[in-house]
């Protein structure tokens, strides 16, 4: 292997490695910082595809590496980590339920390697795992800083988290925003984010990314409302 097809997979191997400092920090009970290791995961994640092609040095083993990847970090890390926080006081059920978002996981990721080059290049069949991993340890992180579930209604989180790994296998479209036009009102739309990223991280973060779950979902049903309403 040439030396700069090491260059993307060293974001694909960094993001196993901090999925597992995930891991390692939570079993200490370090969850706001197992947390963002797995959102810095997602950013890696991001990374590795798009440095391969600007480098051209996409390969069948990159590919599959990545996949892989995002079992550990997107799948088993975030899956650990609400066992860690909440899925170990309700014993089997929350075994259960954690180990079923890793199952999901899995099989969104094989559902999109066989068929990635059949379907629309544009969008998503599924939230992808990553944004399920992110969504799940984001909530963890609410519920740190404003104890939402985890003193009386830590079932309802479990709940949240086996409806993610449906989410995940379902046939929900979403955007990959591939296709997206950069413009000047974009840009500015871009920077008001990122600048209120940085006054509330957590917070923003979690706005934008339950809107894009609720988004699929909204989109979703409308459709099925446009087609129920012609068949009559």
């Amino acid at each position: 292997m040439k030396p700069l097809y090491l260059f993307p997979n060293l974001f694909t191997a960094s993001s196993i490695f901090l999925g597992m400092m995930g891991v390692f920090y939570a079993s200490r009970g370090s969850f706001v910082t197992a947390c963002w290791f797995v959102v810095v995961c997602l950013v890696l994640d991001g990374l590795d595809g798009r440095v391969a092609r600007l480098t051209n040095t996409t390969s069948k083993f990159g590919l599959e590496f990545d996949s892989l990847a995002d079992v550990v970090a997107f799948g088993a890390a975030p899956s650990t980590i609400a066992y860690f926080y909440i899925g170990h006081t309700y014993g089997r059920v929350g075994m259960a339920a954690c180990a079923l978002f890793v199952i999901f996981g899995a099989i969104r990721l094989a559902r999109f390697n066989v068929t990635t080059q059949t379907t629309d290049p544009y969008s998503f069949i599924g939230i992808p795992i990553p944004t399920g991993a992110v969504l799940v340890v984001l909530a963890i992180l609410l519920d740190h800083k404003y104890t939402l579930f985890k003193a009386q209604h830590g079932h309802l989180m479990l709940a949240y988290i086996v409806f993610l790994g449906v989410m995940m296998v379902s046939n929900i479209r979403y955007p990959n925003f591939k296709k997206v036009c950069w413009n000047l009102k974009l840009f500015v739309l871009l920077l008001l984010f990122l600048l209120l990223l940085f006054i509330k991280p957590l917070e923003v973060l979690s706005a934008f990314m339950f809107s894009y779950l609720c988004y699929g979902i909204v989109r979703w049903l409308f459709v099925m409302g446009k087609i129920l309403w012609k068949r009559k």
